[in-house]
């Protein structure tokens, strides 16, 4: 029943977050005004709240009725929303005519004055609808209120109230004997549907079809399984298989394994029933005996897919083999014990079984649940390789939940022990299947962000996406599937605890279209949207930076840091807009902003300057340019190449391959040396001294000849040689030159002295060594002492700190 609930109440969530959506997209033809439509609401509610005033309601009656003032409630909000645009339509056309005329001013003109009541009309009528609807909203919140408490009321009865007991023998007499009387009953009706005529022929003429039939399909089906587990299962790798390899061969090998079983019972069941051989009692014991058949297989092969008893490299749980193995057969006969339940109750509603009976049923549901929890719940399955216990605590709360199951029965409270026992093993499966969706989300995520993907491969070829950003991708958009894949899985648990599909329905559509906080109405449809448009332009917006980047501007003659300018301003402006069409989109008004922003001005001002400055400072270095990408500049101790000018910062790369972040109000208001602003010419000076007595023209000779030998230097300005000085002790001589690219004048600055070192050696041209006089300041005396004892023989080493002379 909680998965029914569940299922049925899909479509409504579903409507409640796009059928809203599609009213606004396209309005019908010949909708009927809001009045009327008020008119008919106010009178189904007046209905509703005669029809609570009875009394006499059951559960499927208030049931209809949520479901009907859910309904209601949401066709208000939809008819409300739509009428306020055109509200603010009127009230436009009331503004364009103007204030009316004050006091001691001439009267308007007799037409202006006709539209401006008949204006003024229409605009009451659409406010005043507007507030009627909005009251029909609050009415119906108040019956959903009151039926909801109604509902609430009589659950708690029902759960609370005490039948009778297991431990009766009396109990088990009366069950007993109408299990004796069912069976002879539903025997006793086969045996009847048997001796008819119609069905003996039509056995006769299914007798050889219908098992050739499964034959066929049996020789059809089994070797096409066993294909694809050959192909898809459990293959033998050489290393150990990722995560996504595992998911994927789990969700193959376990709709492979629920494939066939399954499709083998339906085609049975539907084939008895279109050769006319069920009968309406037979059909109401067999049909949801293979409904739940086909839920049996279904769930005992996703559960071996993911435990992979026998197969540890593919399992997608860090478990032992043993505890793979006992939780495989515990979720197995959990099902069995799922299935048995849902026939059993389905037979029950069909015959009418008494309340002794389904106590009992109940009783042994609950109690058979109850042992394969505690089963499960045993301290070595719950043991990690290395030996700690996980997950302590939740264990004992679920102990003691599972403990209670029993003891509520005991004495009488049937009703709460199965509610405790199904809610219970139904969370747990929820909530695996709410990680088992999230870890494929991850793996979708990541496969279609992988190099394989088309996905991928247009993300880094034409938005030239970097790994860094696919991986802050794949970050974003796995949370949000997590996100959704959560809410999704809180909704359902919500749903399988009580709450109603129309209560949610109402409670997304306000979430979803619109709710307030204060005087600000938040809509997370708009804001989603908005966020779709954004991340739509910035897409858009890198596409033409890359498009710009290698395909335009690339054949054009604009240097490369004005092509640099462009894109980045175009990265602005692209921006600029997306942020305009997400505060617009998302439904903010900016006349509040703005006084916002005006009230904030002042202290944004002081505590954002530095950040104004630089911003400031940014677009004036991209619209000037007095620096450009590539340029080899020097600002105070800091030199290199200029790899990239941002809206704060301009980062210079120095020659050891260090990155440095300039602000850009430093590079405004101080000195900057930027050696390759007007063109990338360098030159080189490089001194080269000689010994005296050497010849000066000879000299200029050598060094030109080098200097015009080199292929770099440029020919146009140079190069040139000069006689610069009479040094202290040496002819001092420079070699000028100019290279046509900055960059290469290290290299040819060695290259030019390899070459004058090697051509002065070739013509006998000397470089001298510095020269120095050395005086001493000693006498006659102290110099004859000296030499004395410098010639004297060393009988023993001297003390330290003693001349020679002196220890003579």
């Amino acid at each position: 029943m909680n998965l029914l609930r569940i299922i049925q109440s899909l479509p409504l969530l579903l409507a409640a977050i796009f059928a809203p959506a599609c009213s606004f997209a396209q309005e019908p033809a010949g909708e009927r005004p809001l009045a009327a439509q008020v008119k008919d609401w106010q009178a189904l509610l007046d209905r509703y709240e005669k029809t609570l005033a009875k009394g006499d309601l059951d559960d499927d009656r208030l049931v209809e009725i949520r479901a009907e003032l859910g309904s209601l409630r949401l066709d208000a909000r939809a008819a409300a929303d739509q009428a306020r645009p055109l509200a603010q339509a009127i009230r436009d056309e009331l503004a364009a005519l103007g204030p009316p005329p004050g006091e001691g001013e001439p009267p308007e003109a007799p037409g202006i004055a006709a539209k401006r009541k008949a204006i003024s009309e229409r605009l009451a009528n659409m406010e005043g609808s507007l507030k009627e609807a909005e009251l029909v909203i609050t009415r119906a919140d108040g019956l959903a209120e009151r039926l909801q408490s109604l509902r609430r009321t009589r659950f708690t009865e029902r759960v609370l109230t005490r039948g009778p007991s297991p431990l009766f023998p009396s109990v088990w007499r009366k069950a007993f004997q109408e299990i004796r009387e069912a069976a002879a009953a539903q025997r006793q009706d086969f045996e009847d549907w048997l001796a008819r005529d119609s069905t003996a022929a039509k056995i006769d003429l299914m007798r050889w079809q219908l098992p050739l039939a499964v034959l066929v399909a049996v020789l059809i089906a089994w070797p096409l399984r066993l294909w694809f587990i050959r192909r898809f299962g459990y293959v033998e790798v050489t290393t150990e298989p990722s995560y996504g390899q595992r998911l994927r061969t789990a969700l193959v090998t376990g709709i492979i394994r629920t494939l066939i079983p399954s499709a083998a019972v339906l085609a049975i069941y539907l084939g008895f029933t279109a050769g006319g051989l069920l009968s309406d009692s037979v059909r109401y014991v067999v049909q949801p005996l293979a409904t739940m058949l086909v839920v049996f297989f279904f769930v005992v092969a996703c559960c071996r897919a993911a435990l992979a008893p026998g197969e540890p490299l593919w399992r997608l749980i860090s478990l032992g083999d043993d505890s793979a193995r006992v939780i495989a057969h515990i979720v197995t006969a959990m099902t069995a014990v799922f299935a048995i339940d849902a026939v059993v109750n389905a037979w029950g509603k069909r015959f009418e079984w008494s309340v002794e009976l389904m106590a009992l049923h109940n009783f042994v549901t609950g109690l058979s649940i109850a042992l394969l929890l505690l089963i499960i719940l045993r301290r070595r399955i719950w043991e990690s390789e290395v030996g700690t216990t996980r997950w302590l605590g939740l264990r004992y709360t679920l102990t003691l939940l599972v403990y209670a199951i029993p003891i509520a029965a005991l004495p009488g409270y049937v009703v709460l022990s199965r509610l405790l026992a199904i809610q219970l093993v139904l969370s747990i499966g929820l909530y695996v299947l709410v990680t088992v969706l999230g870890k494929i989300g991850d793996e979708f995520v990541s496969h279609m962000l992988s190099e394989r993907a088309v996905v991928g491969r247009h993300l880094r070829s034409n938005l030239d996406i970097s790994p860094d950003g696919i991986d802050a991708l794949s970050f974003w958009l796995t949370g949000l599937a997590r996100l959704c894949i959560g809410l999704t899985g809180i909704l359902a648990l919500m749903v399988l605890w009580g709450a109603g599909g129309s209560d949610l329905s109402a409670w997304l559509y306000e979430v979803v279209f619109g709710f307030k906080i204060g005087n600000i109405t938040v809509s997370l449809a708009d804001l989603a949207f908005g966020l779709l448009l954004f991340a739509g332009m910035l897409i858009l917006t890198r596409f033409v930076q890359r498009t710009l980047e290698h395909r335009i501007l690339p054949r054009t003659r604009i240097d490369p840091g004005l092509q640099h300018s462009i894109r980045t301003a175009v990265g602005y402006l692209g921006f600029t807009l997306a942020l305009i069409m997400l505060i617009s989109a998302a439904g903010f008004d900016l006349s509040q902003l703005t006084i916002i922003a005006g009230a904030l001005s002042v202290g944004i001002g002081l505590g954002f300057q530095n950040v104004v400055n630089n911003f400031v400072s940014g677009l004036i270095l991209l619209a000037e340019r007095p620096i450009k990408v590539g340029d080899w500049i020097m600002v105070g101790d800091v030199q290199g190449y200029v790899k990239k000018i941002s809206v704060r910062a301009t980062e210079v790369l120095t020659f050891d391959r260090a990155s440095v972040f300039i602000p850009n109000s430093e590079l405004i208001a101080h000195p900057v040396t930027n050696r390759t602003y007007a063109d990338k010419v360098g030159r080189i000076v490089i001194p080269v001294s000689f010994s005296y007595g050497t010849d000066a023209r000879k000299v200029c000779e050598v060094l030109m000849q080098v200097a015009k030998s080199h292929p770099k230097v440029l020919r146009q300005s140079g190069p040139f040689v000069f006689f610069k000085e009479f040094g202290p002790s040496s002819l001092n001589f420079e070699v000028i030159a100019f290279v046509a690219d900055v960059d290469t004048m290290k290299s040819v600055t060695s290259e030019l002295c390899i070459e004058i070192d090697a051509a002065c050696r070739l013509e006998g041209l000397t470089m001298p060594y510095p020269q120095r006089d050395v005086h001493l300041d000693i006498d006659q005396e102290q110099l004859s002492r000296l030499l004395a004892g410098l010639s004297a023989p060393q009988l023993r080493p001297a003390a330290p700190g003693v001349l020679p002379s002196d220890t003579a």
